[in-house]
């Protein structure tokens, strides 16, 4: 439970509230909800952290701390609905399968070099980047051009 408690991040917080939630975690004070409160503004139950009084969307709606309720100069950093991000993730896996086997290879080298997964996968699909030697899956224009006629020195008289 502890290691719970100590992967949390408090986003949506003034600064003197985040510095109180972060002492609770340090000297084992936070106690977290069992249950969904319920919203102050919105009267909905949809408020999942502990000491916090106004949910997400309340809270980014109107640029409100979500513990004391009190208007931000400063714009406060939200968490991304973890929604969000698993639909993001799942789009980010389907363009990969969706890629060639040559541009998938690609993709991976790239990542491996360090390159962000966006980065890559831009890189990969831009038509711009890519070489005009067949890595688009057209290679097989190419091939005409290159090709040797081996049966020049075949001489017909041979099979008779």
């Amino acid at each position: 439970m502890t290691k719970e408690i100590n992967a949390l991040e408090h986003k949506g917080l003034c600064e003197h509230c985040q510095q109180v939630l972060e002492w609770r975690v340090h000297f084992r004070k936070y106690k977290p909800l069992t249950q969904p409160k319920k919203c102050v503004r919105c009267l909905q139950k949809n408020i999942l952290r502990a000491y916090y009084i106004i949910c997400d969307d309340c809270g980014a709606k109107d640029n409100l701390c979500c513990k004391c309720g009190q208007s931000q100069d400063a714009p406060i950093e939200r968490p991304v609905p973890a929604v969000e991000e698993e639909r993001e993730q799942a789009e980010f896996e389907n363009d990969i399968k969706l890629l060639r086997e040559r541009q998938r290879r690609k993709f991976y080298r790239l990542m491996k070099q360090g390159m962000s997964g966006e980065e890559a996968l831009a890189k990969v699909t831009d038509p711009s980047t890519q070489q005009s030697n067949g890595e688009n899956g057209d290679d097989d224009d190419d091939d005409d051009e290159n090709y040797v006629d081996d049966d020049s020195d075949f001489d017909e008289d041979e099979l008779t």
